[in-house]
């Protein structure tokens, strides 16, 4: 009897996830379920990130308040490292400090987990989206949704979204013959009233606090001094910062740009002592590209494929 019973469980659950695999969400639809999921929902757990041979452990606590929202993201793996972001601040405790580096929210509105929004329609123009069926993570149902570049310039990805709530549950970036570059993985997950209550965890936030002696300035925003003669298709400047070097004696440049998944960093600095990165080098799933110009070092970096970076380091030039 206890047999037959079992047989019939496992029945009905294969005739469910049959069901969602033969009457799969749209990927734009999905994908809005899960932007809102990520921001509006009190969530907690345990995730690993493999990058390369590199696997990180770490802890996320995510709460809404009628103030907003409280994050905090505890690494479990390697040397204590934590970031708490409070309503009016954003704290991150690392080795080494003898306290935690504060930041206004303002400046750093964004989350600091692996758990980030994607716009589908600003991606249909470079990438191909599908539901192509479910599966399990963290015991929990899934549905797997493929973003896959239409070119050369951009790695692909696969989604497992969580079936009941939208939060993601595992991301995995490929590359062109679909080998994993990257990935992230819940191992355990809460979502609703079982969250730890982390607005009443007073330890934690008072170390997220806005007091101006503890608080680190804003990146000089001045105009750039560089300029980019024809960036890759669908990559636009996000962000674009100066900031002194810590000797004063000259200013790092920092430019993000982005095609609403991937996302690529451009430094320039003037030219020290010593040996600057030259060609192309590879650390796990991030590819990078130096160069020098007129004097500058010239550093692109990025989760991308090595073509991306070299259009980049080859349109750079002093602005106008």
């Amino acid at each position: 009897m206890r047999v037959g019973k079992w047989l019939v469980a496992l029945a009905l659950l294969a005739g469910a996830t049959s069901t969602a695999a033969d009457n799969p969400p749209n990927p734009l639809d999905l994908l809005d379920r899960m932007n809102s999921a990520i921001r509006a929902l009190d969530y907690e757990g345990r995730f690993v990130v493999q990058n390369g041979y590199r696997l990180d452990a770490l802890y996320i606590v995510h709460r809404v308040t009628g103030n907003g929202e409280l994050e905090r993201v505890v690494s479990l793996t390697g040397e204590p490292r934590e970031i708490i972001r409070g309503d009016a601040a954003v704290a991150c405790l690392v080795p080494g400090e003898s306290g935690p580096i504060n930041l206004p929210r303002r400046a750093q509105g964004q989350s600091y987990s692996p758990l980030t929004s994607i716009d589908g329609r600003e991606l249909r123009q470079f990438y191909d989206l599908e539901v192509v069926g479910t599966d399990r993570v963290a015991g929990r149902a899934a549905y797997e949704l493929h973003i896959l570049p239409k070119d050369d310039l951009r790695f692909g990805y696969r989604l497992l979204i969580d079936q009941s709530t939208g939060l993601p549950l595992r991301s995995i970036m490929v590359d062109s013959a679909h080998q994993t570059l990257s990935q992230m993985m819940f191992t355990d997950l809460k979502v609703g009233p079982e969250v730890t209550p982390i607005e009443r965890d007073l330890a934690a936030l008072e170390k997220a606090n806005a007091d101006p002696r503890s608080v680190s300035p804003l990146d000089r925003l001045a105009p750039a001094a560089w300029a980019f003669a024809d960036e890759p298709p669908g990559f636009k400047l996000n962000v674009h910062r100066r900031r002194a070097l810590p000797d004063r004696s000259a200013e790092l440049e920092h430019f993000i740009f982005s095609d609403g998944l991937a996302t690529v960093s451009v430094y320039v600095q003037p030219k020290q002592d010593g040996d600057a990165l030259s060609g192309v080098s590879r650390m796990a799933a991030a590819n990078a590209i130096g160069k020098t110009l007129a004097g500058h070092e010239v550093v692109v970096v990025g989760e991308v494929p090595v073509k991306t970076l070299d259009w980049f380091a080859r349109s750079i030039q002093a602005a106008p």
